[in-house]
């Protein structure tokens, strides 16, 4: 195991709860989010179904259930069915969709793929997202690092990604109400891990801005004019050894080292995202919505930390 690993190894405890019947209710995850266009046109929603086919095809041995309207078990003959079925949707009807690694909807998973699509008339007022959720164990090999790459490169290019991001993150159940104090508590304690348990509230948000950086900040051709060109972003990340750009159909891959960092607050915000976010911070959304919202379980992230969270890698580090 690499020392990037036990050092996460080191920290699960404390970055994962269950309930007293042993339920899985919070865990560290690996995912990746990304936001595209025209997610209602046959060819972007066939696009789509592929990332869903050859996710099952390389996990499905993990993969126990899908949600769409409600939990299911899956087998390989009602995932083909909904992959013809949402395909066959109109322009103007809304799918969500969910495989799943998690017995029920009431527990975090290991492994999952879920997307939602935007509706034509909505037109360029609304993004579509897909993610994925993977062990945070696959960084401690380098065979599962390739892995990895590869799933956020592939993405990317299959549904031409305007802007995305990928990195640590809290995983919490479907039904993930009430454990948002738990995600809002550990962002607080860790600056790398994302706050993603509601990748569907950006999507009317998202359209000329990003969300941020993490440790993979990908950038469709838009953003990357936006900042000078791929020349420009080279060069002005070229003195930063442990930062590096991969090309993908439709943009760029930034990843700020090696591996991802937690990004404990009493260790500060890792430098290579530190990096990374001056360069691309002209693009992040300048006013964002709450990142949850209003929960009677206890404290979450309303306007003011929310603030404080998009800004974590502008310099100082506060507590919120």
């Amino acid at each position: 195991m690499s020392k990037i690993g036990k050092n996460l190894e080191n920290r699960v405890e404390e970055l994962s709860f269950e309930l007293s019947d042993g339920t899985p209710v919070v865990k560290l995850g690996l995912i990746a989010t990304l936001y595209f266009k025209n997610g209602y046109t046959t060819e972007v929603k066939t696009s789509v179904m592929d990332c869903f086919r050859a996710f099952y095809e390389e996990f499905g041995a993990h993969l126990k259930g899908q949600i769409k309207d409600k939990y299911t078990k899956l087998t390989q003959q009602n995932l083909e069915k909904n992959v013809e079925k949402t395909i066959r949707t109109g322009p103007n009807e809304q799918y969500e969709w969910q495989l799943t690694s998690a017995a029920s909807i009431y527990e975090a998973e290991e492994y999952g793929i879920s997307t939602m699509n935007s509706r034509e008339l909505h037109g360029d007022h609304a993004q579509s997202y897909i993610k994925i959720v993977l062990p945070w164990q696959l960084i401690t090999t380098e065979e599962g690092l390739s892995r990895y790459n590869y799933w956020i490169n592939f993405l990317s290019s299959k549904v031409n990604a305007e802007h995305g991001y990928g990195g640590l993150s809290t995983i919490l159940p479907y039904d993930f109400d009430s454990y948002l104090p738990m995600e809002f508590e550990l962002a607080q304690r860790y600056l790398g891990l994302d706050v993603d348990s509601m990748p569907h509230s950006l999507t009317i948000h998202l359209i000329d801005f990003i969300k941020g950086v993490n440790w993979q900040t990908v950038l469709g051709e838009t953003f990357v004019q936006k900042l000078g060109g791929e020349d420009v972003l080279r060069q002005e990340l070229e003195g930063h050894g442990d930062i590096s750009i991969e090309r993908y159909g439709h943009g760029l891959i930034i990843r700020a080292g090696h591996y991802p960092q937690l990004g404990a607050i009493e260790d500060g915000a890792p430098s290579s995202y530190l990096a990374v976010n001056k360069i691309v911070k002209s693009l992040r959304i300048p006013a964002p919505s709450q990142l949850h919202n209003y929960s009677p379980h206890g404290n979450c992230f309303e306007k003011d930390s929310t603030a404080h969270w998009y800004a974590r890698f502008d310099g100082e580090v506060k507590n919120y």
